[in-house]
């Protein structure tokens, strides 16, 4: 709740984005990483928003909960999704295998790395199973 008492609502909203439905992979659906899940469509969203798995209900795109992020990281016109592990310690950027270099466009790459130097930051960057810890220098990393 806002200090106004008007509820917290997200920054913005998926519209016909739907890219994590492609990028993420979801157990309980068993659909993997890099597929479109079955049950979006750009016309229609999600055919099972209201009863879709735990997987889904508590991934968050930073793009949908940051002010700070505008229309140009939207990851439909980014070409990736951002979303955070520990605590926001580490950002991770999930690229499209169509598009597995968007991230090096500007603003992003110099964003990017803007956070990956900040103290106690991590960014990883993947495209499939492949990406690369941004730093100085940059590293290779596997998923696991």
């Amino acid at each position: 709740m806002r200090e106004d008492g008007a509820p917290n609502l997200p920054a913005n909203s998926c519209g016909d984005c739907g890219l994590c439905c492609k990028l993420m992979g979801v157990t309980a659906l068993q659909k993997p990483t890099g597929k479109w899940c079955r049950r979006f469509s750009k016309a229609g969203g999600c055919a099972i928003y209201d009863e879709r798995p735990d997987d889904c209900r508590v991934f968050n795109c930073l793009w949908l909960l940051t002010e700070a992020l505008d229309e140009g990281w939207k990851p439909t016109t980014a070409g990736f999704v951002l979303h955070s592990e520990r605590d926001g310690a580490r950002l991770i950027v999930e690229c499209d295998a169509a598009r597995p270099h968007d991230w090096r466009r500007e603003p992003y790459e110099t964003t990017l790395r803007r956070w990956a130097a900040a103290p106690g930051q991590e960014v990883l960057v993947f495209a499939g199973s492949r990406g690369v810890r941004l730093g100085d220098p940059d590293a290779l990393v596997r998923r696991v």
